[in-house]
């Protein structure tokens, strides 16, 4: 080893050993200040008493469960943005303050404080119009107090009443013909079709959406090999599919000029048309097949279809929940005391959205009804007939509202829900009705009326105006 080799090897371990020395030095620094850091996480403690939501529930308000109310910390507000249907009246409700487990409310109702609530209680809100005061305080920080307002809004007016004129255009002449056994409006996002089929005969007729006030009678071809007994929307473009007595499809498609394709959507041959869900391009058939063992879902091989579901005389609808397709469809007569309602998102489930123990409120008829589906506000209404079946009395014309996809219905009261014309006494009703939206939000009705010249109806939903 040359002398620069001992150098160099000296001073690299002298060089070392003040690093260690360094090192060890500085350890109690560098480990102090880590378990100093490590103590103050610990030990910090967020005190709050804000809520972070508040619900209420009362048995005799199913809607006040589904209610969503809103909370603004910096005006100390808590609100239903939507406001509950005219008439309401709040009672005993089940009261749900989520917040800090160091945080307990107060309730003043009217100035006068109520018992004492854990979170969850039963608290009487019959005068909240009076003034409803939430006080939260820290168990432990009595100095740490946040007040709210609790206001509970109701509509002083039915909202879903409109506003109706009759159009200077007539509605299909159709719509008013006896001896209707089926009507079906479907809409393709282009344009409204309208079907009406008797023991005889049928009619299809075509509305845009640019002009929806002018309907005009499609030439159904004679070639086709059996007659045409319902149909469906297809989406993507301005295009039907019918369905023949055959089981066979025949697409209408517009778009093409009007041409006519006879082809099998499916596998094996459709019985009932049930709606069609379409969305992000893709179109899902909803149909329902006879087989040697009963009626299925989709296919021969498919779901069995339960006994009560109501395969005819029923109103359909399909709409986007959440980015999901969805099709609905309400039962005519096949109930006693309420029409059924089913849901699906697949075509192969279906399943009644409400629970079992609550009524739909829906009345049956052997009259179909129509439906319709509110985006801006996330509400379907309903008209339909409504009467037992085989009563003696004409049915009376009556209106629904659904604000959770068609679990819970409330019949609307106010008759400026519909034309005065479907409220006249002895007035006789029938196959034929249809209820559409335009795009610029108004919403038209046409017959459902036995005989008389076919008027088209255009409503203004006042909540929009």
């Amino acid at each position: 080893m040359s002398s620069y080799q001992q150098f160099y090897m000296t001073r690299t371990i002298q060089s070392l050993h003040r690093y260690l020395l360094l090192v060890v030095a500085l350890l109690p620094l560098i480990s102090l200040p880590s378990c100093q850091r490590k103590s103050i996480v610990e030990d910090v403690q967020i005190e709050s008493v804000l809520i972070s939501e508040l619900k209420m529930s009362d048995k005799s308000v199913p809607e006040l469960e589904k209610t969503l109310f809103s909370i603004d910390q910096r005006k100390g507000l808590i609100y239903n943005a939507r406001p509950l249907p005219k008439g309401t009246k709040i009672g005993t409700v089940k009261l749900q303050i989520v917040a800090s487990p160091d945080a307990f409310p107060k309730i003043y109702i009217g100035g006068v404080e109520q018992p004492s609530m854990s979170g969850l209680d039963t608290v009487n809100m019959s005068n909240h119009a009076e003034g409803v005061r939430i006080v939260m305080q820290h168990r432990k920080n009595a100095s740490l107090t946040k007040e709210y307002q609790l206001k509970i809004n109701i509509y002083d007016r039915d909202p879903y009443t409109h506003t109706w004129t009759k159009s200077a255009h007539p509605a299909p002449a159709s719509a008013t013909s006896d001896g209707i056994v089926l009507s079906r409006l479907v809409d393709n996002g282009e344009a409204y079709y309208y079907f009406t089929r008797t023991t005889s005969e049928s009619h299809l007729w075509r509305a845009s959406h640019k002009e929806p006030e002018l309907w005009q009678e499609v030439t159904i071809p004679k070639t086709l090999d059996s007659p045409i007994i319902d149909i469906v929307e297809q989406g993507g473009r301005d295009a039907i599919l019918c369905l023949q007595e055959s089981g066979q499809y025949v697409y209408y498609d517009h778009a093409n000029g009007g041409d006519w394709g006879q082809s099998n959507a499916l596998p094996g041959r459709a019985s009932y048309l049930l709606g069609n869900l379409y969305h992000r391009g893709e179109n899902k058939l909803l149909v329902a097949v006879k087989s040697a063992d009963g009626v299925h879902f989709n296919s021969e091989g498919g779901i069995r279809v339960p006994a009560d579901f109501p395969l005819e005389q029923n109103a359909r609808l399909s709409f986007i929940v959440e980015h999901h397709p969805v099709g609905l469809v309400v039962g005519g007569s096949v109930a006693d005391t309420t029409a059924l309602v089913y849901s699906t998102s697949n075509g192969l489930d279906w399943l009644t959205p409400h629970d079992a123990g609550v009524v739909s409120k829906i009345w049956p008829s052997d009259l179909p009804g129509a439906m319709i589906y509110e985006p801006q506000d996330q509400t379907i209404l309903l008209v339909k007939p409504a009467a037992r079946p085989k009563q003696a009395e004409q049915p009376a014309m009556r209106a629904y509202v659904s604000l959770d996809y068609g679990a819970i219905w409330q019949q609307l009261t106010e008759e400026s829900i519909l034309p005065s014309s479907y409220y006249e006494k002895g007035q006789k009703h029938q196959q034929g009705l249809a209820l559409y939206r335009g795009d610029d939000g108004r919403v038209y009705l046409f017959g459902g009326i036995k005989g008389g010249a076919p008027t088209l109806w255009i409503g203004q939903p006042i909540r929009f105006q």
